[in-house]
């Protein structure tokens, strides 16, 4: 029976349970705030980010960011009706000229989507907030010289508050007067309301994807253009990805053909610059990466749970006494469909089976050339032990590993680090017990099995 998959989607639950309390903490830093200000919720790829960010989103608004799906939710109680927010997701406009002008236009859309335009009888609703949405269109107007994002039905008095205000003569000062206080109208409507908390939170996705020209001209966008007393920004980001892409670009600046002559302090001090403040996703340990390997592979097996009970739980535990997997939720969602692939169509009761799955699924996806060594040669897995005694090897499959096997140890081992070959222990083990030949053939087995037809694609 085919078995459900796993895919890359973002998640609105905290599938580690390490992201609720995370989560409330910057809610609350954003309620208690006082803008303008810029946060960044930084991690490696594949960490978690977007789902961080969307889980933000859904506990400060009540309702999924646009664009994600999942289950509905209600407004919480303490939801305040003069917070807006904003999703804009950076990779998908790297190739606009301006990527400000695409943010403000998704901000314009974002005000005109959430407000209502007209009365039942198709009368203007509020004219502040036909002007607050005019301001926008002559700020993008003024910046893309000429092209305008138009208002529809309205646009006649879009044209006539953006000629009375003389939109395309105003200063950069003048713009950020005039943006502030259009959203000043678009959050409240009454824009005139002393001591009120209004603010609009725009959540920033995939910056780090972008290149480093197309990162830099949306950053400093919004500190010229957005940097408002009613503007929050909170951006997901990967510094890691972003200084290296920022100094490749000042190594090109500067005429320089090694990277290695420009320092990292350029592009660390430029974000820090930008982010006043910045919150590090917590990394999973061993026991939490079990419980989602675990739950995920009860997810993926649910038609066929019975069957599969005894083994899921063999690899939970496994995992809760090795260090084997990497904390990455998109790389452990690759293994997790690679295990219940491998379980579905190999059976096994010998004393390495759970351990055997963990390893020849993470080959498959992270290991690829160990795994192709396997399938064809039972006895490379000597190779492969070799090398995680010696740390060395001529072999090319080792030649971008490290036999390291290591719990992380904050900056300086990236627990995500594919070249990290995290089952050395367990070819040790194995060695040590006079049957590491043996496991050489069943795993190559196993393998074969894999690739075996299903009895359905026989016939």
């Amino acid at each position: 029976m085919a078995h459900q998959s796993l895919n890359d989607l973002p998640v609105l639950t905290d599938d580690f349970g390490l992201y609720t309390t995370f989560v409330e903490g910057i809610a609350e830093e954003i309620r208690q705030s006082q803008a303008p200000k810029t946060i960044a919720i930084t991690g490696y790829w594949g960490s978690g980010k977007t789902s961080v960010l969307a889980q933000l989103y859904k506990q400060l608004f009540g309702e999924n960011p646009p664009s994600i799906k999942g289950e509905a939710v209600p407004t919480p109680n303490d939801a305040t009706p003069h917070y807006h927010g904003v999703w804009f997701e950076a990779w998908r406009y790297q190739h606009e000229p301006q990527p400000i002008i695409a943010l403000m236009h998704t901000m314009r859309q974002s005000f005109s989507q959430k407000r209502k335009l007209f009365d039942k009888a198709g009368k203007i609703a509020s004219v502040s907030m036909v002007a607050g949405l005019s301001v926008f269109d002559g700020v993008i107007k003024t910046l893309s010289a000429g092209m305008v994002s138009g208002l529809d039905k309205i646009q006649s008095i879009g044209d006539k508050y953006e000629k009375d205000n003389l939109l395309s003569q105003l200063s950069t000062d003048q713009i950020n007067n005039a943006l502030s206080t259009a959203i000043d109208h678009l959050l409240t409507d009454l824009a005139d309301i002393p001591n009120t908390d209004r603010k609009c939170i725009i959540f920033i996705d995939d910056l780090d994807r972008c290149d480093a020209a197309t990162a830099k001209k949306l950053l400093e966008g919004i500190k010229v253009y957005l940097n408002l007393e009613n503007c929050i920004f909170v951006i997901a980001i990967d510094p890691a990805q972003l200084e290296a892409s920022f100094k490749l670009e000042h190594a090109q600046l500067r005429n320089t053909g090694n990277i290695q002559d420009v320092s990292n302090h350029d592009a660390t001090e430029y974000l820090e610059k930008l982010c006043q403040d910045a919150h590090r996703l917590p990394i999973a340990d061993k026991n939490q990466i079990a419980e989602f390997v675990a739950n995920n592979l009860n997810k993926i097996l649910t038609n066929d749970h019975n069957k599969y009970v005894g083994i899921i739980a063999a690899i939970k535990l496994e995992l809760e006494q090795q260090n084997y997997l990497p904390a990455n939720p998109r790389r452990l969602k690759m293994i997790c469909n690679r295990l219940a692939a491998f379980i579905s169509k190999t059976n096994g009761e010998t004393q390495y089976h759970a351990q055997s799955l963990l390893f020849l699924a993470s080959a498959y996806v992270s290991y690829r050339e160990i795994y192709e060594m396997l399938s064809v040669s039972p006895e490379s897995i000597i190779d492969v032990a070799e090398f995680t005694k010696n740390g060395k090897s001529t072999i090319p499959a080792f030649k971008h590993l490290t036999s390291s096997n290591t719990e992380a140890r904050g900056a300086f081992i990236h627990p995500n680090k594919i070249t990290e070959f995290r089952f050395a222990s367990l070819l040790t083990e194995i060695e040590a017990n006079a049957n590491l030949p043996a496991w050489g053939d069943y795993l190559h087995n196993l393998i074969q099995s894999y690739n075996a037809p299903t009895p359905a694609e026989v016939e």
